[in-house]
């Protein structure tokens, strides 16, 4: 039960996120690189990715976690679908394929598997919390 508690963390998503391995013809770098470089130029992907952070940062910090309310749940499933978002902005928007080397190598791609992993365990989590908070409140 633990390590399910640890899987479905918000902080853990996040990092997890944060570190996805990208791997470029010249250039790779964990995602946390490429959203600071987007960001300042207006990247879709960076905007995605920061919302989707403070959504669920915003979520965790002013619901401490208990998860009585289907807000939190709310907010926590719209967070990570910006999360997803902008991954998938990401990649759609390389038009010359230039990191689709994530794809072809182990270790990115193990990232990549990781956060999905990860992003499993909390939709579910949240879908599951979402339904007791609401059979709790009838």
């Amino acid at each position: 039960m633990k390590i399910l508690n640890i899987l479905t963390h918000p902080v853990v998503l996040i990092i997890s996120f944060l570190l996805i391995l990208i791997s470029g013809q010249h250039f790779g770098g964990f995602y946390l690189i490429y959203l600071l470089f987007a960001l300042p130029h207006g990247g879709i992907h960076a905007i995605f990715g920061f919302t989707g952070i403070l959504i669920i940062l915003f979520s965790y910090y002013k619901f401490k976690g208990i998860r009585q309310y289907r807000i939190e749940s709310f907010l926590n499933i719209a967070g990570l679908l910006f999360l997803l978002c902008s991954i998938f902005f990401f990649f759609y928007n390389d038009k010359q394929g230039y990191n689709y080397q994530t794809f072809d190598q182990v270790v990115p791609l193990i990232s990549l598997v990781l956060f999905a992993i990860i992003s499993l365990f909390y939709l579910v989590s949240n879908f599951r919390n979402s339904s007791l908070s609401q059979s709790r409140n009838k």
